[in-house]
């Protein structure tokens, strides 16, 4: 016969998963609106991503926190494995769990990882609600996870205690908080204790299942969704991550992204997967400069409460798009249902994301580099950024301007194609058209060949090249802007195009590899053309150069007088976060004489955006500060007589920069490496 508690317990338990299940079937539900996309490739690298990741927190051991976490995490896993036996005995006292319920080291290991649990949850409310970063939200959700953690670890020692006290058990020798909990109930009867015993246990259950209620329910839904989405982590490089466009496919009835259900189904996961850690925001130009974006609120509120509203509106009617329904069908909602119909009519872009958000990006991807559960936020700006220039052609005027340029000149500068060449005047740099077999393609880009500045870069580039007596050539005219800031202004149309025509001319020529000075063209090139069918080795001119020193073929004079002079090195976002290239540049500035290279406090793949990313070249900043100025106060904090870079974008904003924020005896310079190494050789 099933004994009363049995029966209370297993009514308790159906229910609370009957809940559970429910919930995350609703949740699943919504996902499935999203479009189809493939993320089930390769599964032994997936593996190992999840691995890394999830399963040994890679990415969240990058803060100090983030060895909190990493004990939180086991800590909750060996809790409940620690349930399992927990459960069964409290059910049924003869019955011993094999290993689970009878190992002492178990119960010692999960003993150990409990404590630092509970340690950990405290440093985690003193830095939530007392030190309170901004990065962190103060919010009822916040504290019921915590207090609900804490009851579940409380009540099971305070059970575990009460039986120590009342019988002794092998099992619990080595465990030490229970022998500390079964002496706060020394001198109680065994009557008592039995009492406590089922009380505690009885309360710690109901605490389980409302914590297993409650999560699918709550922002917390990231438990279940963050390890699924480390699994369908991209497995494309940095760069590589914007997919192509078919802008050929006639059924294509909209071009990115201008409602939410036209994400794919892994770009709504990633909604659901954020923590609402911060990391993103802490190290978002735009969020740090005042503007309106903040790329945690864009994921965890803005698109995720926008999903669950449209998403059970369109799952209670039994459609896949608004769209779906004819306008008969809308009036007779609107009739019927006006709030679920002011649901469906709501705007993706101007309703819940406004446009200032949208163009604020910068696209230097710190916000994916840090990310603890790989989410991935710049293709979700990109997709909405097509829409609006693609669909509404509602983008700002300095962009029409530069578009225009590049349509007919081929160049945002808006320069006549004819003068692309002219940098290189009398220096003797043979072009692809007359040059026999060259090894390499030096493709100058449109700031190299138009921008003042950055043409200095390419002729100091070139006198490198032809002193170490490297076969290469130029296209000259008929180069033309790679595309980049066309692509992420969200004109594809004119990416592909500037793209295919380029990779065309290339192919033409055979080539295969190439050098360039620009981090944008670089990444362009190498990651983004094989999409359309332009596969080239293509290498940074600091790579380059630190190669042919190493291999003996560049000879540089170390007797060379140049000044002592204290260097601080910004990484560019295209070079570092999106190459992983942090050492050549650093490696040139160190070879030469004088030069004290120090870094700035955000360095490496934590650097700070010079502000020209993302199209944000060609707009005016008039909102917030102005992150160029930014970065630039962070350089002459160390007090340096340069900036050294590797990218004319960020060589142009820094040097603006300058002007904007050093004081008047500050004559400080920004540099590329090659400038200095052309003088030594």
């Amino acid at each position: 016969m099933l004994s009363s508690k049995l029966i209370i317990f297993v009514i308790i338990a159906v229910l609370a998963v009957v809940a559970f299940a429910t919930a995350l079937n609703k949740k699943l539900h919504i996902l499935g609106l999203g479009a189809k996309e493939n993320r089930y490739d390769n599964p032994g690298t997936r593996f190992k991503n999840f691995m890394a990741n999830v399963v040994f927190q890679g990415k969240m051991l990058r803060e100090f926190y983030g060895v909190i976490h990493l004990f939180i995490f086991w800590g909750f896993i060996l809790i409940c494995l620690g349930e399992i036996p927990f459960m069964i005995e409290g059910l049924f006292p003869s019955v011993h769990v094999p290993f689970l319920g009878t190992n002492p080291y178990f119960f010692l290991i999960k003993d150990i990882f409990s404590t630092l649990v509970f340690v950990g949850l405290i440093i985690g409310v003193i830095r939530r609600w007392i030190v309170r970063p901004k990065r962190l939200y103060r919010t009822p959700e916040a504290a019921i996870i915590v207090i609900l953690i804490f009851a579940v670890i409380i009540t099971e020692w305070l059970t575990s205690g009460a039986k120590v006290a009342l019988e002794a058990n092998p099992a619990y020798n080595l465990a030490f908080i229970y022998q500390l909990f079964a002496g706060l109930f020394t001198g109680y009867s065994a009557e008592t204790l039995s009492a406590l015993i089922e009380i505690f246990w009885w309360i710690h259950i109901l605490i389980i299942f409302g914590f297993l209620v409650y999560i699918p329910n709550s922002k917390h839904m990231h438990l279940l969704a963050s390890p699924f989405n480390g699994y369908f982590a991209t497995l494309e490089p940095m760069g590589a991550q914007i997919p192509a466009m078919n802008l050929e496919d006639e059924n294509l009835t909209e071009y990115g992204v201008g409602k939410i259900e036209n994400f794919t189904w892994k770009q709504l996961l990633d909604s659901f997967a954020c923590g609402e850690c911060g990391r993103c925001m802490d190290n978002c130009p735009a969020t740090q400069s005042g503007k309106p974006l903040n790329p945690k609120k864009l994921l965890s509120r803005t698109l995720k409460d926008h999903l669950l509203e449209k998403g059970a509106e369109m799952n209670k009617l039994g459609i896949k798009h608004a769209e779906d329904l004819s306008a008969d069908d809308m009036a007779k909602l609107v009739k019927k249902d006006r709030e679920g119909a002011q649901i469906l009519q709501k705007q993706l872009i101007g309703d819940i994301f406004t446009r200032d958000e949208l163009w604020a990006c910068t696209t230097c991807s710190a916000c994916q580099t840090l990310c603890p559960v790989s989410n991935e936020h710049v293709n979700k700006i990109i997709d909405m950024r097509r829409y609006e220039v693609m669909n509404e052609n509602n983008y700002a005027p300095e962009l029409q301007l530069a578009f225009r340029n590049v349509e007919s000149k081929f160049n945002p500068w808006g320069v006549s194609w004819s003068e692309r060449a002219g940098w290189a005047k009398g220096l003797d740099v043979p072009s692809m058209k007359t040059a026999e077999n060259p090894e390499y393609l030096f493709w100058v880009g449109c700031a190299g060949s138009f921008d003042n500045r950055a043409k200095k870069i390419s002729v100091s580039v070139a006198k490198i090249l032809k002193a170490a007596g490297v076969n290469f050539a130029i296209l000259g005219r008929e180069e033309k802007c790679c595309g980049d800031f066309a692509r992420r202004a969200g004109n594809e149309y004119l990416y592909q195009l500037m793209a295919k025509e380029n990779i065309g001319i290339l192919n033409n020529y055979g080539v295969k590899k190439i050098i360039t000075t620009c981090p944008h063209c670089f990444n362009t090139l190498k990651n983004e053309y094989p999409q359309l069918g332009g596969n080239f080795e293509v290498i940074h001119h600091t790579q380059f150069i630190n190669q042919l020193i190493q291999e003996g073929k560049l000879k540089l004079n170390k007797d060379v007088q140049m000044p002592e002079q204290k260097i601080v090195y910004h990484d560019s976002c295209y070079l570092g976060r999106y190459q992983r290239e942090f050492d050549a540049p650093r490696a040139l500035f160190n070879m030469v004489p004088g030069v004290q290279l120090v870094e700035m406090d955000r360095n490496h793949d934590k650097s700070f955006c010079c502000g020209a990313g993302g199209a944000r070249m060609w707009m005016e900043e008039n909102i917030g500060d102005r992150i160029n100025n930014l970065r630039v106060e962070q350089a002459l904090e160390k007090e340096p007589a340069a900036i050294g870079a590797n990218c004319p974008y960020c060589i142009t904003m820094l040097e603006d920069g300058v002007k904007d924020m050093a004081k008047s005896e500050q004559n400080v310079r920004v540099l590329d490496p090659a400038e200095l190494i052309a003088k030594m050789i």
